[in-house]
């Protein structure tokens, strides 16, 4: 469901926009036009059961979409190191993914580079594997499904960055040219045109907002 096109196709009287203003002293200020059409176009969304639905049941950060279903589609449990792409080395992923985000470990991992300048790397954390991979740049590469009520989606910040932590039963994840897999905890954030996305089957969420916030560049 687009809600873009929901809105746009959206019948609606508009009235004449008023002529806001506030004098202070010799200088005038105008009320933003722009805020109130977007106001009024977020009013009429929740008043269309449709687009009401829309908006409660997608988000997006970056390069990643979620979507909210009844039922998750067939996927198969897979390693988290699984179909990642072709290994580089650090060279050839600075060359691709500037400004990239690594782990504080003592060695760097061994680094994936996937279609659509997407680096990832398994690390172990307290026994753990955890899986981060970074998504350069627009578009949507990325999309995760998951049953409604079965999985907990809370906005995050990572720093100073927005987020989302996606945890509870797990969910589908879709990649390019990739068969569905089923996902465990995933907190996703966007900084400087880079979507991160860390993920793994026992991590905490404020766990994992503390590795993020340790990741060095790389």
């Amino acid at each position: 469901m687009d809600l873009e096109r929901e809105l746009s196709a959206l019948q609606v009287e508009w009235p004449a926009t008023p002529g806001f203003a506030l004098q202070l002293g010799r200088r005038r200020r105008r009320w933003p036009l722009a805020v109130a059409i977007a106001l009024a176009a977020i009013a009429i969304a929740f008043a269309v059961p449709q687009s009401r639905a829309s908006i409660l049941h997608f988000f997006a950060i970056g390069r990643v979409h979620v979507r909210v279903v009844d039922t998750l589609p067939p996927a198969q449990q897979r390693p988290l190191s699984a179909g990642l792409g072709k290994r580089v080395s650090l060279e050839e992923a600075r060359a691709d993914v500037p400004g990239i985000l690594l782990p504080a470990t003592a060695a760097v991992p061994a680094l994936y580079l996937a279609h659509g300048n997407v680096l990832s790397l398994v690390f172990v954390h307290e026994g753990e594997p955890l899986l981060l991979s970074e998504l350069v740049g627009g578009g949507g590469v990325y999309l995760k499904k998951l049953a409604a009520g079965s999985t907990g989606i809370v906005g995050v910040r990572v720093g100073d960055a927005p987020g989302l932590w996606l945890s509870g039963s797990p969910h589908v994840f879709f990649t390019p040219q990739r068969s569905p897999r089923l996902a465990g905890n995933v907190l996703l954030w966007e900084s400087d045109s880079t979507t991160y996305r860390l993920e793994g089957r026992k991590l905490g969420k404020s766990e994992a907002i503390a590795i993020a916030e340790s990741l060095r560049r790389g």
